[in-house]
């Protein structure tokens, strides 16, 4: 099964043991960001297909990945699929 960016960012979350609460407030605290558990939510189960750069560029700081690794996952997701429509891959 193709790891979605939904999926590889709850992965990093997951393993740095934080709460959507926890990113919320961190995004917030440490770097004047406002977002939302349910934001989060709706792009961990992909939900959500337009995120965010700043967004991005923050969850990369907290979860401590480089930007380059979701570049290689997006490209080669592309290559494998296409842009598709949700409905047609589901």
């Amino acid at each position: 099964m193709m790891m979605t960016v939904g999926k590889y960012l709850k992965t990093k979350r997951f393993f740095k043991e934080l709460t959507m609460r926890q990113v919320v407030d961190t995004a917030q605290d440490k770097y004047n960001f406002s977002t939302s558990t349910s934001v989060l939510s709706s792009i961990e189960t992909d939900k959500n297909r337009v995120i965010d750069g700043e967004l991005l560029l923050v969850l990369s700081e907290i979860y401590g990945f480089d930007m380059n690794e979701l570049k290689e996952l997006v490209l080669d997701n592309l290559k494998s699929n296409g842009r598709k429509k949700r409905a047609e891959r589901e």
